[in-house]
């Protein structure tokens, strides 16, 4: 007599989980919502016209162990205008620096006319630096913050980061690309913790079919990471800031990593709008 109460219980118990697990599930505007919030009151975002971060730069190649630079790093934002800038002390990598006025851009060369890896990346896909998506949150100009009428999103569940849940969003701009990005959300906290960007060449085509199958594809990983948050003026800014770059392709894997410590922050400065010019001639 007791397994039909016995099996009536087990069903009850497993539609209140399967319910629970449900109503974890957010939609795209809730996890944008959610992370604003986190960001800071509203009133204090909406104060902030500008935003400057400055901190310690060091950079790995990964794939030569023996190698590494240090220098300074300078993000400025304001508006829709962006401002990523790197100096270096290596003499073949003197830095970077990505510009953008809000409708067009402007890479910087890392050493004698050529950029760097990272920057021919961005250079290819520079609508990450003018739609404001580049540095996340560090940057006043956040899409998420400031406008997303330029995106698309989609709920893509949950993973763990470094041992921790987070809501994942796919970004889609609006007018396409062939550049996948995934942005990451603390699970408990909402803050934003990474971005990934993933692009996949074709392999070559050779003069004939053996050549050809020697060929492979190259892809293309950057994946920012944002950490050590603190409050700055009523907003909760990550002092961390981590870029990794891969390539995998047919000379094997290349692997490079940015570490950013920021220690000033400065807000509604008096800038010079000459900090956003993207010209060549600079």
């Amino acid at each position: 007599m007791k397994r039909p109460f016995t099996h009536i219980a087990l069903l009850i118990v497993t539609a209140l989980v399967a319910t629970s697990a449900f109503g974890q599930k957010l939609k795209s505007e809730e996890i944008v919502a959610k992370h604003l919030e986190s960001l800071g009151n509203a009133e204090v975002r909406a104060s902030i016209k500008n935003r400057m971060a400055i901190g310690h730069a060091l950079v790995k190649f990964v794939s030569q162990k023996n190698q590494a630079a240090e220098g300074r790093v300078v993000l400025v934002s304001a508006n829709t205008k962006n401002f990523f800038g790197i100096t270096l002390n290596a003499n073949d990598y003197s830095g970077e620096r990505f510009v953008s006025d809000g409708k067009k851009s402007y890479i910087g060369f890392a050493d004698n006319g050529v950029r760097s890896v990272l920057g021919n990346f961005v250079q290819s896909n520079s609508w990450i630096i003018e739609d404001s998506v580049w540095s996340g949150w560090l940057a006043s100009t956040w899409i998420l913050a400031a406008s997303t009428e330029k995106a698309k999103f989609s709920a893509d569940g949950i993973k763990k980061i470094d041992g921790k849940e987070a809501y994942v969003l796919g970004y889609s701009r609006k007018g396409g690309g062939d550049v996948e990005v995934k942005l990451y959300f603390d699970k408990d906290t909402f803050r934003h913790v990474r971005t990934e960007y993933k692009r996949t060449s074709s392999a070559g085509i050779g003069r004939t079919p053996e050549q050809s199958s020697r060929f492979s594809e190259t892809r293309h990983k950057v994946v920012e990471h944002f950490s050590d948050f603190k409050d700055e003026k009523g907003l909760m800014l990550p002092h961390g800031y981590n870029i990794v770059y891969s390539v995998t392709g047919q000379n094997g894997t290349t692997e490079i990593e940015w570490n950013f410590s920021f220690s000033e922050f400065a807000f509604n400065q008096n800038l010079d709008e000459k900090t956003f010019s993207t010209g060549t001639g600079q």
